[in-house]
């Protein structure tokens, strides 16, 4: 797992995506409109997301989702605990770490138990995080 810079705070639009994540049980803001330019390497990051004056943790993935034979690049971030509507609003990310690259899975099913482990990973990381006042 590597630790990011402070650095690492952005701002966007959550679009309609193709709701993928929603299917697996990881439903995902889809991201567009990054300020400042989003300058970081694919796959899974550790995140704070910020929406209307709360804050939540959050798993992020930036790729192609080999696993679906997409091709185009995408930015997709699951707030852990978050119940709403979040299309069309601005939301302000800060990555904390990366916690794998970007890779293509055999079966949707074995993405999904990668991502149920990210989930547990990127939890268990902020917890610490917020225990050590960071």
């Amino acid at each position: 797992m590597e630790l990011l810079k402070d650095n690492n705070r952005y701002v966007g639009k959550v679009v309609h995506g193709l709701e993928n994540g929603r299917t697996f049980g990881f439903p995902t803001a889809n991201v567009t409109e990054i300020a400042p330019q989003l300058s970081i390497s694919t796959g899974v990051y550790a995140a704070h997301v910020r929406v209307d004056n709360s804050e939540y943790g959050a798993m992020m993935y930036v790729g192609t989702r080999p696993t679906l034979h997409l091709t185009e690049l995408s930015l997709e971030i699951h707030l852990f605990d978050f119940q709403g509507d979040l299309y069309e609003k601005k939301i302000e990310f800060l990555l904390i770490a990366k916690v794998r690259e970007e890779q293509r899975f055999a079966s949707v099913d074995a993405l999904v138990a990668q991502l149920r482990e990210d989930e547990r990973k990127i939890r268990a990381l902020l917890e610490t995080q917020e225990e050590r006042g960071n």
